[in-house]
């Protein structure tokens, strides 16, 4: 939702709670920042993504409408006699993937946060893009650093403990050693790149696996395949795009070992990089790729008898997506 930075999970009941615990994997707080991001969507607004299939709208009325705030969304229609969120997954340090993370645990509440052995550090008092705050980063190091009573784990590839196993959640990457490359990789660089350490989390349902890659570029998904073959990517019913649907973030083989039900791409102001037609070219006719340029939300729901259903904010989007008009 929102930006497509952000997953809310109801996990499957048990005998502490019917509906079961909420993990919210990143949270990016876009609509927060609207007023100097909002110019952003102009590009999803004109004739680079096709023609505009409804009505003419700003940019504004676009983030008000169709650009779910994920706080308000969690409260408003998930959230049970004030739940708070039981773990906050931070799938890869970056701030489009942090932003709001102080108002989440504020407004909400959070229990714990899983994240990487990373090595990435911000300076609070240097500048700051306008659309992040240094706060948010500021809340994040002061859970990691044990300064609170929220517990705090990073989980690496293969790692099972009895509340995700519960939870049926399966670490797909990375490895320990993995991050240890990407952190030495970075020491000394002007800009650093933690993508390729992105939380790969396989989510079980009696209707198959949905994936969930972060940002996870090439060097991420052939460590996948290496390690686990095809096999475990078999069943996966639902891929949300890696790296919100650019073409870095696309890697043929394994979206061909998947040829999921649904492809759920993320809001986007590149054009150029744009990969829905690639996953177009790779899955199967009747793969519906999605995205949250055409819808600001995007539910999937997994029965116990192995249904699955997706629903959109909308029974129509505003637009379509980039060749598909």
């Amino acid at each position: 939702m929102d930006h497509g930075d952000c997953t809310i999970i109801r996990h499957p009941g048990d005998q502490h709670r019917s509906k079961g615990r909420i993990s919210f994997v990143d949270i990016n707080d876009w609509k927060d920042k609207k007023e100097k991001d909002v110019a952003g969507l102009s590009a999803l607004l004109t004739n680079a993504f096709g023609s505009l299939t409804k009505s003419p709208i700003s940019e504004e009325e676009y983030a008000q409408e169709y650009l779910n705030d994920p706080i308000e969304y969690f409260q408003n229609e998930v959230d049970e006699r004030d739940q708070d969120v039981w773990r906050f997954i931070s799938t890869h340090p970056d701030m489009d993937h942090l932003s709001g993370f102080e108002r989440l645990c504020d407004e909400v509440g959070i229990s714990g946060i899983w994240d990487t052995k990373h090595d990435k550090s911000l300076d609070l008092d240097g500048y700051w893009p306008p659309q992040y705050d240094s706060s948010d980063w500021a809340k994040y190091q002061e859970i990691c650093s044990g300064d609170t009573d929220h517990f705090h784990m990073q989980p690496t590839r293969g790692d099972k403990r009895q509340y995700w196993e519960d939870d049926n959640i399966d670490i797909l990457h990375p490895t320990p050693e993995f991050v240890e490359q990407v952190n030495q990789e970075n020491e000394g660089q002007e800009q650093n790149e933690f993508n390729n350490i992105s939380l790969v989390l396989k989510i079980n349902t009696r209707a198959g696996g949905i994936l969930l890659p972060g940002d996870a570029e090439e060097e991420a998904w052939e460590e996948i395949l290496k390690y686990h073959n095809e096999d475990v990517l078999e069943d996966v019913a639902v891929l949300k795009a890696s790296h919100h649907g650019r073409k870095d973030g696309f890697h043929a083989p394994a979206v061909e070992a998947m040829d999921p039900e649904y492809v759920i791409l993320s809001v986007g102001n590149k054009p150029s990089t744009d990969a829905h037609q690639d996953y177009r070219r790779v899955c199967s006719d009747d793969c519906d790729v999605i995205s949250t340029r055409q819808y600001g939300r995007i539910r999937v729901t997994c029965g116990e008898r192995g249904s699955l259903n997706v629903f959109k904010e909308y029974p129509d989007g505003i637009f379509d997506l980039p060749g598909d008009a």
